[in-house]
């Protein structure tokens, strides 16, 4: 019988960027049950009806149904990153745990989408189920940074003020996603045309967000003007890339409203949120790096290699 295939760390961290792609992939298509007004085109869970499992008889049913099957293509892939640490060599248990808490992460997930679907999709539960998927992304990010530096302990290698000014970037994205799914409690676009809606107007859910966004805006220049002080290249390089983000996000944001918020450009933005969320993460992670002795034990070639600022 043939033996089980081992993983490199490099073949290994691409096994993970597979799993962060579906992670990525299911807030968009879990964004999509709710603009194509599918929210309860399977009125029950875990059974699409009570009496069929699978249901695709209607093109609201199909949509939720493909959304909900497209989970279960999310957790292989985790399975997969889990299974996957105890064949790379040489084995981390670090990676294994991370593995083994998204998997936990997806299955929580499910259940609230259950929960979602059983409350009829009051926008309390849609605001949770949508926040807990980017707490899964970041447990993904997570487990890509670990996967792409050696075992052992980190220190920051950046100045105090950069550190909490990477940290204070991270709580305003936190922050703006929050708004967000405020936004959308108010907005047009609940997942049913029946659905209880937030009783608040939907022009102050947005300037609120919009606040947000530009407070991001400001303390992402600001990160980018104090790493350059401080000579911290892979902190403003990061910032550079998050402040880039957050120009086309916020770009998409003003093209949505004034167009009368079109699903399409709503799910373009949801996308969006996703990438400023990971950028803000990855930069939250530049100012703690392994130590240099670490550093000259790793493999070359690695995806997102981490840097050292000089």
């Amino acid at each position: 019988m043939a033996s089980l295939p081992t993983f490199t760390p490099a073949s290994y961290r691409r096994v993970v960027v597979v799993a962060l792609f579906f992670v990525v992939a299911i807030i968009v298509t879990g964004a999509s049950v709710r603009l194509s007004g599918s929210g309860l085109g399977c009125p029950t869970w875990p059974r699409c009806t009570g009496d069929d499992l699978i249901d695709i008889s209607s093109p609201h049913r199909a949509v939720e149904q493909i959304n909900r099957l497209f989970t279960g293509a999310v957790g292989l892939t985790v399975v997969g990153a889990f299974a996957g640490a105890f064949r790379r060599r040489p084995f981390r248990r670090d990676l294994a745990w991370f593995g083994l808490a998204l998997i936990g992460g997806v299955l929580l997930q499910a259940v609230i989408g259950g929960v979602v679907v059983l409350l009829e999709l009051q926008w309390q539960s849609v605001a949770l189920h949508f926040l807990a998927s980017f707490v899964l992304l970041y447990g993904a990010l997570e487990l890509l940074r670990r996967a792409g530096e050696p075992p052992g302990e980190r220190k920051v290698v950046t100045t105090a003020r950069v550190r909490v000014m990477s940290e204070v970037a991270f709580g305003l994205t936190a922050l703006v996603l929050a708004l967000g799914t405020v936004v959308t409690g108010a907005g047009p676009h609940g997942g049913d045309a029946d659905v209880e809606r937030l009783d608040w107007p939907v022009t102050n859910a947005v300037r609120l967000h919009s606040v947000a966004v530009w407070a991001l805006v400001a303390a992402s220049v600001a990160l980018v003007a104090l790493a350059r002080r401080d000579r911290a290249a892979a902190v403003s390089e990061r910032a550079e890339w998050l402040l880039a983000a957050l120009v086309f996000q916020g770009t998409i944001g003003y093209l949505q409203w004034f167009s009368k918020v079109p699903p399409a450009l709503v799910a373009l933005h949801v996308f969006g949120s996703a990438v400023v969320f990971g950028l803000a993460t990855w930069l939250r992670f530049a100012p703690w790096q392994p130590t240099a002795d670490e550093l000259a034990d790793a493999p070359a070639g690695d995806l997102l290699r981490p840097e050292v600022s000089s």
